[in-house]
């Protein structure tokens, strides 16, 4: 794996390059999750079991962390910007910025553009 210096890229290019990773990390996601799931559609199988009772089987997991949950519901956040080509496409201002931001502003473009107007 080739090293990058990233003290010497420009913030567009971090920006580019953060995007470009969120989308190889996503797809590596993918991959290993399908591998992960062949797997254990094989161990089911072999063992005499359908994947459906595999899937039925595992219900008690997700059940006990959608419980595990229910601490205090936080509120909505308000939308400060908003994507013109899919008013869909919003962003709270808070943790990460959204995708569709990030790559107009690699573009070059300003995020305040974006500012939805209160």
């Amino acid at each position: 794996m080739a090293d990058v210096d990233v003290g010497k890229m420009s913030y567009a290019e971090l920006v580019s390059l953060r995007t470009r990773l969120e989308q190889e990390i996503e797809g590596k996601r993918d991959e290993e999750l399908k591998i992960l799931a062949d797997g254990y559609a094989k161990k089911l199988q072999a063992a005499g079991f359908s994947v459906e009772e595999g899937i039925k089987a595992l219900l008690p997991y997700t059940e006990a962390k959608q419980r595990g949950s229910t601490t205090a519901s936080t509120s909505q956040a308000r939308v400060l910007y908003r994507d013109p080509a899919n008013p869909e496409n919003t962003w709270s201002g808070r943790g990460q910025p959204a995708r569709w931001l990030s790559q107009y502003v690699a573009a070059g473009r300003q995020r305040e553009e974006f500012r939805v107007e209160s």
